[in-house]
């Protein structure tokens, strides 16, 4: 795999799940799911350019980033994929299935975590001064309980968050082809802005399934053994319904 795209793990499941993060994270953002998954499927992460390991400059501009996962990503799908991306990563996630099944490589599930739909007007906020940028972004939940009070820690990442945010505000929704994939909506409960806007999904996919989870925004860190079990659930029930269908 490219530097874009890590592997953590590897089964003889006939099946990659392909991960990518919220803003400023990284590959590693998805390594607790690893125990819970490695055998359910090939367990693939992005690390986004500028982030963790990855050295590429940042990228600025969704639609940019789309397309250099969408170049590191085709030449090394050997199975049946599922995507899942939380936070700015769902849209991230969105966008890259649009463009996979414009391409005729559909998805067997397509996971959007903690994400408005893509229609949504989003606030401008990187115009802020760094440390009312900082405050914003740890008021709305958009950070890991353990790193909010690591301000140093934080401001390490600032360029990086910076970064995913200004892709986030610039995002302008102008492909409207429906998902032919399955698409399941992941939410924590007391993220307001994503559960009162989740039911905007429905316009933009053909088939949906919602799942609530206890938790605000970041409850993929929080409900990590109840995400894995939804996760195990969704490529179990794809992967045997493929199967059932090449009988």
């Amino acid at each position: 795999m490219s530097r874009l795209i890590q592997q953590l793990s590897s089964s003889s499941t006939n099946v990659q799940l392909i991960c990518f993060p919220f803003a400023g994270g990284y590959s590693a953002t998805f390594r607790p799911l690893q125990p819970l998954l490695q055998d359910h499927c090939d367990l693939l992460v992005a690390e986004p350019p500028g982030h963790g390991s990855n050295r590429m400059p940042l990228v600025e501009r969704l639609e940019t980033l789309v397309d250099i996962y969408l170049e590191a990503l085709i030449p090394q799908l050997g199975k049946p994929l599922v995507i899942i991306g939380h936070s700015m990563g769902g849209l991230v996630d969105y966008r890259l299935a649009q463009q996979l099944e414009q391409r005729g490589i559909f998805p067997e599930a397509v996971i959007i975590s903690a994400v408005q739909p893509p229609h949504t007007r989003r606030k401008t906020l990187t115009h802020l001064d760094d440390g009312a940028f900082l405050d914003y972004v740890i008021d709305i939940g958009g950070v890991p309980a353990e790193l909010v009070k690591e301000r140093e820690v934080l401001e390490y990442f600032l360029p990086a968050i910076r970064a995913d945010f200004k892709a986030l505000e610039t995002f302008d929704h102008t492909d409207h082809s429906l998902l032919q994939a399955p698409v399941h909506i992941l939410n924590g409960e007391k993220d307001e802005p994503c559960m009162q806007d989740a039911a905007g999904w429905r316009q933009w996919t053909k088939r949906i399934r919602f799942h609530t989870f206890q938790g605000g925004h970041m409850f993929l860190l929080s409900e990590t053994e109840r995400v894995a079990k939804t996760i195990q659930s969704i490529l179990s029930l794809e992967t045997t319904w493929k199967e059932l269908m090449q009988v």
